[in-house]
């Protein structure tokens, strides 16, 4: 192993052995996640493929839902909050936060909601978010607010931040575990990425799928978040 790497990957695997996934998972699931490297600066978590050359990270999900309210951009495998998910993401959200750190993303300055729906603007480290998928041969790819619509227009607001989710109060759990909550928009604090001015806030069913761009529900996409330089 290069020696470059090997001892911060360590270190931050260790962070996660704690955090047990709150929902029933294979016993595995609740160990650090495995992590492989596979070039330079490059791993793999899962199913999560992290270049950190580039500062992001890209992994599969599938279109869950195209019609009805929406307050999450994307939700871990099984997640709890799925019903109201427009993506499940291929991660738990231990892998998925793995991979945000391993690009550089801490939250030692973010500034998390206080709870659900809270009007206060969330803060941290910007992130750009993108959803591809094949269609006649060609790769389609729109931004992650472009992926939603409010009313007749496209959402276009893509102020993405990360706050990293909560931890229990013994600092046991990790809270993003309680509910698969990855990237959201109505400034849940369990979720690891937020909308930094927060979306659908008061006005419940707001934000819906952009039905005529994205596939069809059930479709394989990929999900691509990169750091944003400031």
């Amino acid at each position: 192993m290069n020696r470059d790497w090997k001892a911060p990957v360590v270190v931050i695997s260790a962070m996660f052995i704690a955090a047990a996934p709150a929902w029933p998972v294979d016993e595995g699931e609740a160990q650090a996640p495995p992590m492989e490297q596979i070039g330079e600066k490059r791993y793999r978590i899962g199913e999560i493929i992290v270049d950190q050359a580039a500062a992001e990270f890209t992994l599969p999900g599938t279109v869950l839902h195209l019609s009805g309210p929406l307050e999450y951009l994307a939700v871990a495998r099984d997640g709890l909050k799925e019903y109201e998910s427009l993506l499940e993401l291929a991660a738990s959200p231990t892998e998925f936060n793995l991979a945000c750190i391993l690009i550089g993303l801490d939250d030692k300055n973010s500034v998390k909601p206080r709870y659900q729906f809270d009007e206060r603007k969330a803060e941290g480290q910007a992130v750009s978010i993108s959803i591809a998928w094949q269609k006649d041969g060609k790769t389609i790819s729109i931004s992650g607010a472009n992926a939603m619509s409010v009313g007749d227009d496209v959402f276009a607001d893509d102020s993405w931040v990360y706050i990293g989710s909560m931890t229990s109060e013994d600092g046991q759990q990790f809270m993003a575990n309680m509910t698969g909550t990855l990237i959201g928009f109505v400034h849940d604090p369990y979720s690891v990425i937020d909308h930094r001015n927060g979306a659908a806030i008061g006005s419940y069913g707001l934000l819906t799928a952009n039905e005529g761009v994205l596939p069809p529900e059930g479709s394989t996409v990929s999900l691509t978040v990169s750091l944003v330089s400031q």
